[in-house]
């Protein structure tokens, strides 16, 4: 109800300007402003886009400060976590890039911000709003974050790389040599073995799926099965629409 009594009072089309204010303490208020309304329905985070926010993030992905850059991919985030249309406006602001360098190269706490990006875009695109991720290189950083400690951002990752498998079809053979000559493989076998339940589920269903073939594998690794089949529920995945924080 807050975030609707925002926006009926009118103050979005004022607020979205200021996110290239010269004063940064004023500009950091605006991008969490409007960032706490992206967090809302897709209709709210539409009266943001509507005002011409997304023109705004190019210059604010590119800022020297990490604050200001981990506040514009949070915002990203939640965009991405929309429907097809806002992901397309995303697409179309020209500002994937950006986050897949961040992804790669930013702070940690910026690279965790761009794995949401990604893997909420993995869920919420179409298939080629999805492939457009693989063309633009997505593939090595978010492999490379499957060695962190944070389990969250391990479990986001594998998601979001496990819906590009998902959807690469004539492309599957190509996106998983993109996984393995990187280092991912090795990764995700690895991480059958992680004492995080949820991650080495997943881990396992994707070598399971779409690895199986290139490697000899152990059954020690096979959850228990019984005669219902896995005790554990195989086809369990994250919302359709993603996650909105």
């Amino acid at each position: 109800m807050f975030l609707q009594m925002v926006i009926d009072s009118g103050v979005i089309p004022f607020l979205v300007p200021l996110l290239s204010h010269l004063d940064v303490r004023v500009q950091t208020a605006a991008l969490r402003a409007v960032g706490n309304v992206v967090t809302g329905t897709d209709e709210q985070t539409q009266a943001v886009l509507n005002c011409d926010a997304l023109s705004h993030f190019q210059a604010l992905l590119s800022h020297p400060k990490e604050k200001i850059n981990k506040e514009a991919v949070w915002f990203l985030s939640n965009v991405t976590a929309g429907n097809q249309q806002q992901v397309q406006c995303v697409i179309d602001a020209g500002v994937m890039p950006q986050v897949i360098h961040l992804l790669e190269r930013g702070d940690f706490q910026v690279q965790k911000e761009a794995a949401w990006a990604v893997s909420n875009l993995t869920m919420s695109g179409r298939k080629q709003q999805v492939m457009y991720l693989v063309e633009n290189g997505v593939i090595p950083p978010l492999c490379q974050l499957l060695n962190v400690k944070d389990m969250q951002i391990v479990q986001v990752v594998l998601d979001g790389l496990h819906n590009i498998l998902k959807m690469a079809a004539e492309s599957l053979e190509q996106i998983a040599g993109m996984i393995e000559e990187c280092g991912g493989l090795d990764k995700i076998e690895a991480l059958q073995s992680h004492e995080n339940e949820d991650i080495y589920k997943i881990a396992y269903l994707i070598i399971d799926k779409y690895f199986s073939d290139d490697i000899d594998e152990d059954p020690n690794l096979a959850p228990d099965s019984t005669q219902e089949g896995y005790q554990f529920d195989m086809t369990a995945e994250i919302p359709q629409e993603g996650f909105k924080f």
